[in-house]
């Protein structure tokens, strides 16, 4: 991991430091990193926010929070509400102008932690509703939707450490909505040569957003997904470094099982106590947590 200085993130309108996760390609460990980055925020004292912006909620469902497993009737997922499903106002309703729910709030849809003895930050979910959201949110005003409601969020009360933004897996207006709210981007990308032309794509886009909206956008860091110690993954990390490496540390994440058995048990690496050994996660995004306290020059939590 590459040493950075203190200090390099950009506080948004909120006054919380809050980073989106991203990469226009899927399965990329994008969602892997926003859950055990916000766990490992967690474990250190800190109180964490994690919104999933993605129509696949694939974040909620791997927090327990989706479907039951047909296919495991042992499964704890299967004592779980499935908030996809739910007829309630949703994570859509706050940031369209919607009469069903009008005037809905972020505050109306939080899942605290103290709520579900699993979860070990607040969470807000996803939704069936949400892939209407590119047929809804058609306008400019639509991508400053979220940091909006953030704002809000924030004025009513709700105090946190950190924001953490779960991307979809492309260049939509729920990403561009992310981005503008949070302004610190965390790149997730499995290390092959489409990888690397995704990340592009997006720093592209990045550039874009900040020429349109006038604003700062920074780099948190990068998590090599899927490392292995072979050519391939390293002629990755050297064309990444050449671009990268000046912006922000590089997290290797090998390729290990412990991170899917707690993503098959609805919980994050910190909770899940496997058989296996599952130090070498944790150590991971215990350094990723380390790196975003620097990153928005905050004080380390002792631990």
């Amino acid at each position: 991991m590459t040493e950075s200085p203190r200090g390099w993130g950009v506080t948004p309108s909120t006054g919380i430091p809050t980073i989106a996760f991203g990469n226009q390609k899927g399965g990329t460990g994008k969602t892997t990193a926003t859950i055990n980055s916000a766990a490992a925020l967690a474990s250190r004292d800190h109180d964490v926010l994690a919104i999933d912006m993605d129509p696949q909620a694939d974040m909620t469902k791997g927090l327990g929070l989706g479907p039951g497993d047909d296919n495991d009737p042992s499964s704890p997922k299967n004592d779980l509400p499935n908030t996809l499903a739910t007829d309630d106002a949703n994570l859509l309703d706050v940031l369209v102008d919607n009469p069903r729910t009008d005037n809905t709030t972020l505050s109306e849809i939080v899942i605290r932690s103290d709520d579900y003895e699993h979860l070990n930050f607040d969470l807000v979910p996803s939704h069936k509703d949400m892939g209407l959201a590119r047929d809804w949110m058609d306008d400019a005003g639509a991508r400053l939707s979220l940091k909006v409601a953030l704002e809000e969020l924030i004025d009513g009360g709700y105090d946190y450490d950190y924001i953490l933004i779960d991307c979809p897996p492309d260049l939509s207006v729920l990403t561009d909505a992310a981005f503008i709210a949070a302004q610190n981007v965390f790149l997730a990308a499995q290390t092959q040569a489409t990888s690397r032309d995704a990340l592009d794509d997006l720093w592209d886009q990045l550039e874009s957003i900040e020429d349109n909206q006038q604003i700062e956008i920074a780099i948190v860091g990068l998590l090599a997904n899927m490392y292995r110690d072979d050519g391939q993954s390293q002629k990755f990390l050297d064309a990444f470094d050449e671009s990268y490496a000046s912006l922000a540390p590089i997290f290797k994440l090998p390729m290990r099982v412990a991170i899917q058995r707690a993503w098959d048990n609805g919980c994050d690496i910190f909770e899940w106590e496997d058989a296996n050994d599952q130090q070498v996660e944790r150590e991971l995004f215990l350094e990723v947590a380390e790196t975003m306290e620097r990153a928005f020059d905050k004080t380390q939590v002792e631990v």
